[in-house]
């Protein structure tokens, strides 16, 4: 095997290799000849099956994995006598991997390299607090938020449904009389608005109704409708409501029970301990804003001091990874292709630039991970493991399948990593009090 390593470019190394036909066939029926051991044919002795035979059925697997073996043996000779320092793997096409004319197998790929640069100040940068403190209106609202989320449905009887209760109604559509849709036993609220019916309307109407009335709405007919010619005409909806409903909010002692959780020692005996411990959990949650805020601010800062030259191989994958991701997402959404293409067009420039940052980003954030020994362990891995599962409503197990299947592994380490930087600089930052 002849290779050629091109390192002229500084952040791109070009490697090239050509592997003559003979040497090439050699190695084909050396894996042939292994495989022979393993396989068994009818009519022939084990080891004892002819190369044309392993050749007709296995030729194509065995050259696959000849060509994927001089690859790799390509490229490690190259990194280690060239001290190569990739920042990615190459990305070869079947089409690149085609053998020659003549039999030979020649390739040749480029591999982004990790640029050399110097790291800015990062220890003791400044920065000013924006954290603001728990309002009483604030607490109001979350003990609003409780009552409402922790309402029972009663019936709603003679007063009937009020706003923020909900009733249950067969439901249909009709046009010149005709009824052309209908569902039955649907749940709604003053929020739930037909399609086509006025939703001010729809809330005004709702609120009162008892159980056994009926409603009518003027409507648009929606585009759902089977019968298409219907679509878009007038129609009317109309709601025969079987129940009312409204939803009582919890009492002040179930609130109490509910959060201290029944026991007779708890820190929570009464309304004061509940908004105590509203107000806590808001300045914990507002902290923890405040806190990735600083951190996206500190690390900004030392991204707009880094000088670097970035791999542009890798920069434009990237980008093309990231309109890749719009294309897909727009094609979920029913845009036709122009409007895809449009899209992409518009938004290459930013998708260019949010490459380069994450890329710059990558290498500060290792850089400073190296210099200041901020270390990934397992303890590390196996807890971000558990936050997931825990966000997710999963096993620790069924995330360590899915990271380990689709590769993710070295992917939550840059993760760990990145917050453990981010901590870093946030708690060796200068954060001054607001003036």
């Amino acid at each position: 095997m002849q290779l050629e390593v091109d390192t002229s470019v500084q952040t791109t190394a070009k490697i090239s290799f050509n592997v003559p036909a003979e040497e090439f066939e050699t190695e084909v029926k050396n894996g042939l000849r292994q495989a022979s051991q393993n396989v068994r044919m009818k009519g022939f002795r084990p080891g004892k099956v002819p190369l044309k035979v392993l050749e007709k059925q296995y030729g194509e697997s065995i050259r696959g994995e000849v060509k994927e073996r001089f690859i790799q043996k390509a490229y490690g000779q190259a990194l280690e006598e060239n001290k190569l320092k990739p920042i990615a793997h190459p990305r070869l096409t079947p089409e690149e991997m085609e053998l020659q004319g003549d039999g030979s197998f020649q390739v040749a790929f480029e591999v982004p390299l990790r640029p050399t640069f110097d790291l800015p100040k990062y220890r003791g940068l400044e920065t000013t607090t924006e954290l603001e403190p728990v309002m009483d209106e604030q607490i109001d609202t979350t003990l609003d938020e409780i009552r409402q989320q922790q309402s029972t449905p009663e019936a709603a009887g003679d007063d009937g449904m009020d706003e923020k209760g909900f009733v249950i109604a067969n439901i249909s559509f009709e046009h010149e009389g005709e009824q052309v849709f209908e569902r039955e036993g649907m749940r709604l609220n003053t929020a739930s608005v037909p399609p086509g019916v006025d939703a001010e309307s729809f809330s005004a109407g709702l609120v009162g109704v008892k159980d056994g009335e009926k409603l009518e709405f003027p409507m648009e007919l929606p585009e759902f409708l089977e019968n298409e010619e219907l679509r878009g005409k007038p129609g009317t909806c109309v709601l025969n409501v079987t129940q009312a409903m409204k939803l009582v909010p919890p009492s002040d002692d179930t609130i109490v029970e509910m959060l201290s959780g029944g026991a007779p020692d708890a820190e929570i005996q009464d309304m004061e301990g509940v908004r105590r411990f509203i107000r806590e959990r808001l300045e914990e949650n507002s902290q923890e804003r405040e806190n990735q805020r600083i951190e996206t601010v500190l690390l900004d800062q030392v991204l707009q001091a880094v000088q670097v030259e970035l791999p542009q191989s890798m920069l434009e994958q990237q980008t093309e990874a990231r309109l890749n991701q719009l294309a897909a997402e727009m094609t979920q959404k029913g845009s036709s292709e122009e409007e895809i293409e449009a899209a992409k067009a518009e938004q290459k420039d930013a998708a260019y630039a949010e490459a380069e940052k994450g890329l710059k980003a990558l290498l500060v954030v290792e850089a400073i991970g190296e210099t200041e020994e901020l270390l990934v362990n397992n303890d590390d891995m196996g807890q971000e493991l558990q936050s997931i599962a825990m966000r997710n409503q999963t096993t620790v197990q069924e995330v360590q399948e899915y990271y380990s299947k689709n590769n993710l592994g070295q992917q939550l380490a840059i993760e760990i990593l990145e917050k453990k930087v981010r901590r870093f600089l946030r708690e060796n930052a200068d954060i001054k009090a607001p003036e």
